[in-house]
């Protein structure tokens, strides 16, 4: 079986600026910066693709959704996928509301989460600016 996640925004209309710029690697393991919706939509999949407890510093971060692949593709299983995808989604500072359509392929038994995203109107509170090796913080709300 297979996870498919897809990410897009619901109607909006204006400066994506606040979407923040990080560090990638994907698709091909070249390092670089982006930001932005591809920012945003890579932070949400790293979320619902890493298990809960994965990160020391954040206990409640993260549910591997990849973890159902081997479940039943009921309607029950579907609907916790997609519970726990906007659950998760709507953690992110970032993002307002989330609404998730999950989907079974039994052909290529796949599963597709498709996760609309209502952005938050204001940016997050805390900003930070990190150069060498200090780390200073530039506004907090």
């Amino acid at each position: 079986m297979s996870l498919n996640i897809h990410v897009s925004l619901s109607q909006h209309s204006g400066e994506l600026q606040f979407l923040g710029r990080d560090l990638t690697a994907v698709p091909d393991l070249e390092p670089m910066v982006h930001g932005g919706m591809p920012n945003l939509a890579e932070a949400i999949i790293r979320r619902l693709t890493t298990p809960r407890g994965g990160l020391f510093y954040d206990p409640d971060y993260g549910v591997d959704l990849r973890r159902y692949l081997n479940e039943a593709a009921t309607e029950e299983v579907q609907f916790e996928i997609a519970r726990l995808a906007e659950e998760q989604a709507e953690e992110d500072p970032r993002v307002a509301r989330a609404t998730a359509e999950v989907s079974f392929e039994p052909t290529t038994r796949t599963f597709t989460v498709h996760l609309t995203l209502e952005l938050a109107a204001e940016p997050s509170p805390l900003v930070t600016e990190a150069s060498n090796v200090t780390v200073e913080v530039l506004r907090a709300a």
